[in-house]
């Protein structure tokens, strides 16, 4: 889901998937898509073996005067030439904000062997990387503060005007459909990661007859809690389960105790820090972000949580600096501007205030939404948040409670969350330790399709496939080739996080 740290994880190698896969689909669509007209050259993404092209689609299709903007997509094509391709899997990698092509490393290494008889088709949402980026100019150096995030969430659109109505789901799984109609592709496979699990959740809502299959994986619901209650669940689960498996190295109902000792702490007498030469400030929200973020990140670093807090509660403050400095807020990318820019904050902080529910009327003034979300915020117990406190832990990621509360469209696009949806099998697949989209919302997404199967991998964080092992990609390619669910013993060799 989420904006928060999406685009870095992409930077990671990951392991190849051991074995052929197939999958059977329409018989023709693939020779349809040798012939359909290509722009560009082989190779043209980061891959070799892919052709890229682009199409040129309304910015708004209900509003053909407001211009246009171009769609970049490139097609990876199967490695064996002695057949037409059995299906394409169509990629998105989430965000909202990150871009598909920027990935195809990622994917060819994980999905190797799908790959083998497997087109795979990566689209840039419009708005990010070569799909014509989307700029307002006040988000290209991401504020450190929640208070200066959500102001300058509020100018963007104030920036952008009427053309932000062009920037969200909708419109992006419209784009994916024109690809696949230029392409001539019957039917897709679809398989979003994070945001994408929403974004192919509207592709299905919106082009019912062009899904073959779908895989979600880290999976929300189209209506999901901007309170983020949910997610507070899952840490404190993540955090007992690390425990639980550790042989005896920390207790974790003891942790949970010392979080909120130290958030109780921290908040009265924030933590001094420096970070890029600016100061900083460590209390109960950058706390609650450190956990949120190790979880995520699980099972990197999230075993480290523990002696962490202990050592802090004990006077050392140095793991848990150590810790802010790695899970700060977004920070501006480092890349160079002739270099391809794989995340966009500026299209996800449209397509979020776009799309996204909202703790607050969307047509009111911006003063009265103000207050509609304190008076919602009182409104909830503490308790639902412990050990973090309710006003810290829905400041932690940049997608929960207020932060599109300035967006200054009042009678913007709505997503619509109902269906009728596909009557096509599904596979959710959530990490256990993931507090960013948790199991509970997986299964709240999968609840909106009748053929629907939920895979939880233990030990995993967000985006279980891309741990290092290769089974939940396997999984994966498997329900992909054989539309269900097959062997999913590897799961039991995930190692659980190691504890320090």
């Amino acid at each position: 889901m989420r904006i928060s740290k999406r685009a870095g994880s992409l930077a990671a190698a990951f392991a190849v998937v051991a074995g052929g896969v197939a999958v059977t689909a329409p018989a023709g669509h693939a020779e349809k898509a040798l012939q359909a007209p290509q722009e560009g050259a082989a190779d043209c993404a980061p891959v070799s073996g892919a052709v890229c092209g682009t199409v040129r689609v309304p910015l708004v299709r209900e509003r053909p005067g407001m211009g246009s903007t171009s769609v970049a997509y490139a097609l990876i094509r199967h490695r064996d030439a002695s057949g037409p391709a059995k299906g394409t899997v169509a990629i998105n990698p989430g965000g909202p904000g990150d871009s598909a092509i920027a990935a195809a490393p990622q994917y060819v290494q994980m999905f190797g062997g799908l790959l083998r008889d497997h087109d795979v088709l990566l689209v840039d949402p419009r708005g990010v990387n070569r799909s014509d980026p989307v700029q307002c100019g006040a988000l290209g150096a991401l504020p450190a503060t929640r208070d200066g995030f959500v102001r300058a969430v509020g100018e963007c659109g104030r920036t952008l005007g009427t053309r932000a109505r062009g920037y969200t789901s909708a419109e992006i799984a419209d784009d994916i459909d024109a690809v696949r109609d230029r392409l001539g592709i019957e039917r897709l496979d679809l398989l979003g990661e994070s945001y994408g699990t929403y974004l192919m959740t509207v592709y299905a809502q919106r082009h019912p007859g062009r899904v073959r299959s779908m895989v979600l994986s880290s999976a929300y619901p189209l209506d999901f809690d901007m309170w983020a209650r949910p997610n507070a669940r899952a840490a404190r689960r993540a955090l007992r389960l690390v425990c639980e498996r550790s042989a005896g190295a920390c207790d974790g109902d003891q942790v949970t105790r010392d979080i909120a000792r130290l958030a109780q702490r921290v908040r009265v007498r924030p933590i001094a820090y420096t970070l890029e030469d600016r100061q900083r400030r460590l209390d109960d929200t950058a706390l609650a972000s450190i956990v949120f973020g190790l979880a995520k990140t699980a099972p990197a670093g999230i075993g480290d949580v523990p002696a962490m807090v202990r050592s802090a509660l004990h006077g050392d403050n140095t793991p848990l600096i150590e810790a802010a400095r790695k899970v700060a807020p977004l920070s501006g990318s480092a890349l160079r501007q002739d270099e391809e820019r794989p995340f966009n904050p500026e299209q996800a902080a449209v397509v979020m205030c776009n799309d996204y529910p909202t703790a607050w009327n969307r047509e009111a003034p911006v003063a009265t939404r103000l207050e509609q979300f304190s008076t919602g915020l009182a409104a909830l117990p503490e308790r639902a948040y412990w050990p973090f406190g309710k006003r810290a832990w829905t400041s932690v990621s940049y997608s929960w409670g207020n932060a599109c509360v300035r967006w200054p469209d009042r009678h913007g696009p709505v997503q619509p969350t109902g269906g009728p949806f596909p009557d096509v099998p599904v596979l959710v697949v959530s990490g256990d330790l993931d507090a960013n989209t948790p199991t509970e919302q997986g299964r709240q997404a999968a609840r909106r399709f009748r053929r629907s199967t939920v895979v939880e991998v233990p030990n995993v964080g967000h985006v279980a496939e891309h741990e290092p092992s290769g089974c939940a990609a396997g999984i994966e390619s498997a329900f992909i080739r054989d539309l269900r669910v097959g062997d999913t013993s590897c799961l039991a060799d995930i190692p659980p996080a190691p504890v320090a």
